[in-house]
């Protein structure tokens, strides 16, 4: 993650992330906010740069573990699949499995070539050379992504309050008056 991966350069600092946006050849899925050309153009709809097409902002890791699927667009249903597609994205662009998806979203990836062209075209230079690790390394990485992760995260059924400010009561079934 500090060493050779270079992971740290973008998921950097306390929120693990430098709030930039980048471009790691995430497959277009869905239409982003661009619902008439069904492309996802990313940060550059933010920023009105061409050179951001298709970037997105680095997210945090704080709880990772915890906040599948990943990506913007939640691509990858498994963490390790997200972290193998960091290690080489244009052979993880081309290679997309896109029955990870649910049949509705399968229907919004967009995988014709001229879409994967200019995809990769803006290839963050960060991302752009293939990192080869083994599978101990792999194990060794998604061990420290848990680490990142508050065990108390995965139930959070002892914070619900029992009621709202409003003094509400929280919970139980609301009936329809007769």
């Amino acid at each position: 993650f500090y060493g050779e991966m270079q992971c740290a350069t973008c998921h950097s600092g306390y929120l693990m992330t430098d709030q930039q946006a980048h471009n790691i050849a995430i497959p277009s899925i869905g239409p982003g906010k661009t619902v008439s050309t069904n492309i996802d153009f990313g940060f550059m709809l933010e920023s009105g740069e061409e050179g951001d097409r298709f970037s997105f902002r680095t997210p945090p890791l704080d709880n990772v573990a915890l906040t599948g699927p990943w990506m913007h667009n939640g691509a990858y249903v498994s963490l390790e699949d997200a972290v193998w597609h960091h290690l080489n994205p244009e052979a993880a662009l081309f290679g997309y499995d896109v029955s990870q998806l649910t049949p509705e979203m399968q229907a919004t990836v967009r995988m014709d070539e001229d879409v994967i062209v200019e995809i990769l075209r803006r290839l963050d230079p960060l991302v752009a050379i293939p990192k080869t690790i083994s599978d101990a390394e792999m194990d060794d990485l998604l061990a420290f992504l848990d680490a990142l992760t508050s065990p108390t995260m995965a139930d959070l059924t002892s914070t619900i309050p029992e009621s709202v400010p409003s003094g509400l009561t929280v919970g139980g079934l609301l009936t329809a008056p007769e």
